[in-house]
């Protein structure tokens, strides 16, 4: 199933290519600069990282800052919102096409539940600060089996940051809360019967 989906943080298509190509470099798809060897060593520093503070001195998040920042227009406070995407993007070793939080709903066939419960869902979006949503959000990823949509995770990511800085948009509907139940429980009810 193809699933259309909009991007609330990474409207800009050059933008959504930056994060991409910095992306597929970290995972050694991207050969044209000949530099892959050392991306290896890249991907486990940023791995290594417990929170947004450790990533923000990685040589990951330099290259990521650098390339979504090109012109020094991004506010330094963004800068948190940035070490959590790359931190969590280096956990993810194959692009998924659902967006984010429709997979972490969607039926894990192991099992008959979901790849993420409703439990640690809901603590997901509850995260206290960046440091607990980085560790429950990389635990999610580890839970859809290092699978999942680059584009619309790093839009998720940077979009509950917003919101915790207090930018909420207008429509109740664009509410990353919103957004994220939506689609967790769209896939939800594809399997799922009520008794």
């Amino acid at each position: 199933m193809n699933q259309k989906f909009y991007y609330h943080m990474l409207r800009d298509d050059h933008l959504r290519s930056q994060v991409w190509n910095w992306w597929a470099r970290l995972q050694g798809q991207d050969k044209t600069d000949g530099a892959t060897a050392s991306l290896r060593g890249v991907r486990a520093e940023l791995r290594r990282c417990h929170t947004p503070d450790d990533v923000l001195l990685t040589e990951g998040f330099r290259s990521l800052w650098m390339a979504v920042n090109k012109e020094g227009a991004r506010p330094s406070a963004d800068m948190t919102a940035w070490a959590t995407v790359a931190a969590v993007l280096a956990d993810v070793r194959v692009n998924a096409e659902k967006p984010f939080a429709a997979a972490l709903g969607s039926e894990n066939e192991k099992t008959g539940k979901p790849h993420v419960s409703e439990l640690r869902f809901s603590q997901l979006q509850k995260s206290s600060d960046s440091a607990e949503f980085l560790r429950r959000a990389r635990r999610s990823v580890a839970l859809l089996g290092r699978s999942a949509s680059v584009l619309s995770l790093a839009d998720s990511v940077l979009h509950w940051h917003k919101e915790k800085q207090g930018y909420y948009p207008v429509k109740p509907n664009h509410r990353l809360a919103v957004r994220w139940a939506t689609d967790y429980f769209t896939e939800l009810s594809r399997y799922q019967r009520t008794p």
